[in-house]
């Protein structure tokens, strides 16, 4: 591939299998359908491709069209992630990173054996913009105590439920099997130790993007 120059933009492709099987297999057969143009890096998140945007190509049957033609060659079920177009060497890297994020996320989100852009993971995007230890701080700030102890994991699990049906302890009990006092208890819980205003809009939109952040690095993690 021609050294990254700033005066042309990226994508980024991700490959991963769903068999335990060589990553360098599953690069070599990479290698042997790309074109010279393209730079191959094999990372813990699978295979990536980075090369330079066609303006009348779609990254996403680019993608496509690359997780199934290299799959046939290795007899696998890929997961392809990808990200881009990117202006820049800088964009280059950003999009390299962004595909990998597609790829894990997105076979946890949709199942395997599809092709997922960064911008399909929804609020997600938002908060794997930034930082892994900005993430983490900012959800040290909004979840504090919470996230202390592994015992108030429930406690957590609760506040995702209630963020996520617009605050219905009743929608929230029926989610979670659980019975609405048993809720409205655990939220009281949630109050007290966080110290967060639950009936405050932008409040309940932190603690969700905490909440989402947490997960993310979570999964990226595994």
């Amino acid at each position: 591939m021609e050294a990254l120059t700033s005066d042309r933009a990226y994508v980024a492709i991700t490959l991963a299998g769903r068999k335990r099987s060589s990553s360098v297999a599953l690069r070599d057969a990479v290698a042997r359908v790309v074109d010279g143009d393209t730079k191959v890096v094999r990372s813990l998140r699978g295979v990536t491709v980075v090369r330079e945007h066609d303006a009348n190509a779609d990254p996403r049957v680019e993608a496509e069209n690359l997780r199934i033609r290299v799959g046939s060659e290795i007899a696998d079920d890929l997961t392809a992630g990808v990200a881009g177009p990117k202006p820049g060497t800088a964009g280059a890297h950003f999009a390299l990173m962004q595909s990998e994020h597609a790829v894990t996320l997105g076979r946890g989100l949709h199942g395997h054996g599809r092709t997922i852009h960064f911008d399909e993971l929804g609020p997600f995007c938002f908060v794997l913009n930034q930082p892994a230890h900005e993430i983490e701080a900012f959800a040290q700030r909004l979840l504090g105590p919470l996230l202390e102890d592994s015992k108030y994991e429930e406690l957590i699990d609760t506040l995702e439920s209630y963020l996520r049906n617009n605050g219905s302890p009743n929608a929230v009990a029926r989610q979670m099997f659980l019975h609405r006092n048993t809720v409205r208890h655990r939220l009281r819980r949630i109050t007290r130790l966080s110290g967060a205003d639950l009936e405050d809009a932008d409040t309940r939109l932190g603690l969700q993007l905490a909440i989402l952040g947490r997960r993310a690095l979570a999964r990226l993690a595994s």
